[in-house]
């Protein structure tokens, strides 16, 4: 019974460890220029949000740098259909409806505004309806 129970973790350590040379061999490689986040809080400190921002490319697949932005808030004064916008240093970025109660979701389809080269520290503005609700400094990621 011991012998059982210590070939079937070695074996699944194995199976672990072959998944892992799989994916480095087989996996999308990635090379990211910049990646930078911004966590919204509210007013007793627990993270309601996120905004994530990069400009990356795969090799393999694409000659030139992709931004990709996302963004992710839950907040008692989203309303369905009301529209947020992202702007980051009085510039858009992203704009989007509220699809659920308290919720929004948005992606890189809702990217409108360039983002040449963001910095350590730059203010993230999240409106609903031209009202601001959070904002954040940006971070390393």
């Amino acid at each position: 019974m011991f012998d059982f129970i210590i070939y079937s973790i070695f074996g699944f350590f194995g199976f672990l460890f072959l998944l892992v040379i799989l994916a480095v061999i087989f996996g999308k490689k990635v090379d990211k220029k910049w990646e930078y986040e911004a966590d919204f809080k509210n007013v007793r400190g627990r993270e309601i949000g996120e905004f994530d921002i990069e400009l990356v490319r795969y090799p393999k697949q694409e000659n030139d740098y992709q931004l990709k932005t996302k963004l992710f808030l839950r907040h008692e004064s989203l309303e369905p259909g009301a529209e947020v916008t992202v702007v980051l240093d009085d510039k858009l970025v992203m704009r989007g409806p509220v699809a659920s109660k308290g919720l929004v979701r948005l992606g890189k389809e809702h990217l409108v505004g360039k983002v040449s080269e963001p910095q350590t520290g730059q203010i993230c503005l999240v409106l609903c309806s031209g009202q601001e609700i959070c904002r954040a400094a940006l971070h390393p990621d």
